[in-house]
């Protein structure tokens, strides 16, 4: 964590040394700091911040990966005349274990377009799901499980 801070602290004087004190000027600064800190990292240890900000970066992106594709879903069905959707309930095991990654992974699935968690269930072993194209409830658990639970095991358990 302390790499993260340091991170930071060399964002906010990028932005000192150029005067400029904008949101894309931090961000151009945390990037340079970034690499900054990769080059300097001594040699033969390894800083576990900079796999956990790979693993943050591809968990952001199926993220948004998975928000476009599911948009678009909906999208199209809600436009078109023929309603593909087939809603069903559908109960995915779960591989994450602490509260912090069954809430993340619950309100991800949550904030995707077609899905909607509703539940976990009292040994905490099964995500209780919502989901509105769910033809075959293998396709909805496979996708939950290889994209934003594996992404999330990454972030957590490097």
């Amino acid at each position: 964590m302390n790499y993260f801070f340091l991170n930071v602290f060399l964002a906010g004087a990028w932005m000192l040394i150029n005067g400029e004190y904008t949101g894309l000027n931090f961000v151009v600064g945390f990037i340079v700091g970034f690499f900054a800190l990769r080059l300097s990292q001594p040699f033969g240890l390894k800083a576990s911040y900079f796999s956990r900000f790979s693993a943050v970066l591809k968990l952001f992106l199926c993220f948004c990966y998975e928000m476009v594709v599911s948009a678009a879903q909906v999208v199209w069905d809600v436009l078109t005349p023929t309603h593909l959707s087939d809603p069903d309930i559908v109960y995915v095991p779960l591989d994450v274990k602490s509260d912090l990654e069954i809430t993340l992974l619950a309100n991800m699935v949550s904030l995707t377009p077609g899905s909607l968690s509703l539940d976990v269930t009292e040994d905490r072993k099964h995500l209780v799901v919502h989901a509105m194209f769910a033809p075959k409830h293998e396709d909805v658990i496979r996708s939950i499980k290889e994209g934003m639970e594996k992404r999330i095991l990454e972030v957590t358990r490097g």
